[in-house]
């Protein structure tokens, strides 16, 4: 064991640090298509690069889990803070599609250092498997969306990308500050003569817990969730852009009000929901994702920015549900393997938005926004309703 405090202030330490670092990132990300679009990127190539981006967190993760055995999950957050500050810097210097391909593997890496790192200190915690806990992580990006792109938005247009890039790396470097004073919560190491033994020991409880019949079905209906967002994630801002006619300063407008009422609709509201019952959230959230999605298709036609507000802010809030419901479920079936849960966890999001967008450019290219959302709304729909009926 280290360090010198272990309490339950480390879901609200994490999640501080998980919204420094995405104020930061943020000052551009939202708009990170644009800079594409604008630098010759077609739809096809824009979902690569958040291929290249995603593809490496999944892949990072269970890299990640084992070096939690070794070295402090807060050395990693910090790490994976600095590699975000480094990826901002290199965007200043963009050097055509292969260098940008680089870069995003770059930030891929780091951000699996940084969640697997955070949830391996949120389920080690006494309450990691509580799942009001999760959420405080979960909102971060909300409370970072309500602020981080309204500012970028003024940078970007007072003095280009290249301002927004640099300021965003500096905050993400506070962010890597903010993560090293983590380092005085407890852990438990693993020695290096064992350390092998245990990592294989923990990935077979979690292929154990993907298969069992309680957990795997719910696991695999989040899955589902968080890919059919993923289908226009990357995209959304040039769907706003480009089918519902808003202007540049409506889809800002848009992107902060919908952060800012989330997190105001999470207290008021959403955290009432969360009852312990990590399989009732995945499923309330998955009917309402799949009921939002499905009206985006259907309504498409007569879209306005009101309706797709509130048809957007319906499929935030199912995703929220069923992705807390996941992370508290995992927290609960791998609560003595935090390492590999944390590993575990993260794979999930990353990996559905990596085939996501990899399928979502395609897709749109093809079917058209309309046919993709009630496709994917449909399937949605299905998986969580054979959930329902097999329970």
């Amino acid at each position: 064991m280290t360090g010198k405090k272990n309490s339950n202030n480390v879901g609200r330490e994490v999640a501080r640090v998980h919204f420094v670092l995405m104020a930061g990132y943020r000052l551009f990300s939202l708009y990170y298509p644009l800079f594409l679009a604008a630098q010759g990127f077609s739809l096809a190539q824009i979902g690569n690069a958040y291929l290249f981006i995603y593809l490496p967190i999944a892949l990072g993760a269970p890299l990640a889990g084992f070096l939690t055995r070794l070295i402090h999950p807060a050395l990693m957050v910090a790490a994976g803070c600095f590699g975000y500050a480094a990826y901002a810097l290199g965007m200043v210097f963009f050097g055509g599609v292969a260098l940008a391909y680089a870069w995003q593997i770059m930030l891929g890496l780091s951000a699996a250092l940084f969640f697997t790192a955070c949830r391996a200190l949120l389920m080690a915690d006494r309450d990691g498997g509580d799942e009001s806990n999760f959420s405080w992580f979960y909102n971060a990006p909300y409370w970072a969306g309500a602020i981080a792109p309204a500012a970028g938005a003024f940078i970007i247009w007072k003095f280009g990308f290249s301002a927004a890039f640099q300021i965003s790396a500096a905050v993400c470097v506070y962010a890597a500050l903010l993560a090293l004073a983590m380092a005085s919560h407890s852990w438990r190491f693993t020695s290096c003569s064992s350390v092998w033994i245990k990592f294989v020991r923990g990935w077979r409880a979690s292929f154990k817990c993907l298969a069992s019949k309680t957990a795997g079905p719910l696991i695999a209906a989040s899955f589902t969730v968080a890919l059919a967002e993923s289908l226009v994630h990357p995209f959304f801002v040039l769907f706003l852009k480009d089918q519902i006619g808003l202007d540049k300063n409506q889809v800002l407008q848009f992107v902060a009000l919908s952060a800012a009422v989330f997190s105001i609709f999470y207290f008021l509201v959403l955290k009432r929901w969360q009852n312990g019952d990590a399989g009732r959230s995945i499923t309330r959230g998955g009917l309402i994702s799949a009921s939002a999605t499905v009206a985006f298709g259907f309504l498409m036609p007569v879209l306005s920015y009101a309706s797709a507000f509130l048809i957007e802010f319906g499929r935030g809030v199912g995703g929220f549900l069923a992705g807390t419901g996941r992370s508290a479920l995992l927290a609960k079936e791998m609560k003595n393997r935090p390492s590999e849960g944390g590993a575990l966890d993260t794979i999930f999001s990353p990996l559905s938005i990596a085939l996501g967008s990899f399928i979502g450019g395609y897709a749109i290219t093809w079917l058209g926004y309309q046919w993709l959302f009630l496709i994917s709304g449909a399937a949605v729909l299905a998986a969580v309703l054979l959930l329902k009926n097999r329970g």
